[in-house]
């Protein structure tokens, strides 16, 4: 993003958030070692003039296991795909992420506007004063700024669906291929022809489009650079937030604004946050203050009379050993100690 969202005194930069959960990742590393082990053995059917692979292949019975290990992969990749078809309809967190996945009319827009603002055609005219009049009067055309995303960019999604149509035409090819009697007798030769050729296209189409699309809009982007570690550990960080997911992170600090309106209760500034847990590292380095307040009572409140006078006294902190602490906060101990 061109021009950085302001930090909300809601949301830490380090606070982590989750973006993938346990199952998600989990189907996601089997989605990329089914594909992976697919690649790898479906190659050799299509670079068959590489000395390479003609060689690493002439053991007896290596095409064989090649085969079989490429059918073990792609039944592993279809129970990968069931489950998270399951899990997008029976979850809630499944069936949210789905819609957020859908695309949108602003994902059509968020596309344009990206394309325009990386060419920089119209803002360089602009600057050279060419057709001036014209973008001054249509400031969008300039496209001076990058769109902010929600959950979801328009490339995840594009990705997404992208998966989904894929594997639905390498698994409806890779089966007829598979069962090449069944094929022959459903269909005509020619047909059996396209099957082979589809398959072999479409697999070549999602490896150059893992490699060169998906790792570096996600691991190699200057944002996340050198890898992203979503996929692993399953958390964005709120400054990650802000920079790659602005439209979330406003709702986000959205809701945390109605939950604060709702209790009553004032929201703290980052400043302020900042100084609670100043004082706090300040009272666990102060030997003397750990010995009074590592056991006790904070706010204690103690009513009697005194003289017939009904009295009430709220006590900082009450140690059981040592008795009444009065917490005081100062700048400087040495002026606090002189008065």
């Amino acid at each position: 993003m061109d021009e950085t969202l302001s930090p909300s005194p809601l949301i830490g930069d380090d606070e982590e958030f989750l973006r993938m959960n346990r199952a998600e990742r989990f189907q996601h590393i089997l989605l990329i070692a089914t594909f992976t082990i697919l690649i790898l053995t479906g190659l050799p059917l299509i670079l068959t003039n590489l000395k390479i692979l003609r060689s690493v292949f002439a053991a007896e019975k290596a095409f064989y296991f090649r085969g079989l290990l490429h059918r073990v992969a792609a039944v592993l990749m279809i129970v990968n795909i069931l489950w998270h078809a399951g899990y997008s309809m029976f979850t809630k967190r499944g069936r949210s992420n789905f819609k957020e996945m859908m695309p949108k009319l602003k994902d059509v827009r968020d596309a344009f506007e990206v394309f325009g603002h990386n060419i920089g055609l119209t803002a360089f005219l602009h600057r050279h004063g060419v057709l001036k009049a014209f973008f001054d009067r249509h400031p969008y055309l300039l496209f001076l700024k990058e769109p902010e995303f929600g959950r979801y960019n328009f490339i995840e999604k594009f990705e997404y669906l992208g998966v989904a149509w894929g594997s639905l035409v390498m698994i409806v090819s890779g089966f007829f291929m598979w069962q090449v009697e069944l094929s022959l007798k459903l269909f005509p030769l020619w047909v059996h022809d396209i099957f082979i050729i589809v398959h072999g296209y479409e697999a070549i189409l999602a490896f150059l489009t893992i490699i060169i699309w998906h790792m570096y809009n996600v691991h190699l982007n200057p944002e996340v650079f050198p890898m992203s570690k979503v996929w692993l550990n399953g958390k964005i960080t709120g400054h990650e937030l802000r920079m790659l997911h602005p439209l979330e992170y406003r709702k986000i600090a959205a809701e945390r604004e109605r939950e604060a309106a709702a209790q009553g209760k004032p929201v703290l500034t980052n400043e302020q946050a900042q100084l609670i847990e100043n004082l706090a590292v300040g009272v666990a380095m102060n030997d003397n203050a750990v010995d009074l307040i590592v056991d006790g009572v904070a706010e204690g409140v103690v009513r009697a009379e005194y003289c017939s006078v009904p009295s009430q006294i709220r006590i900082d902190w009450l140690n059981p050993h040592r008795g009444i602490v009065d917490l005081k906060t100062c700048d400087d101990l040495t002026y606090f100690e002189a008065d």
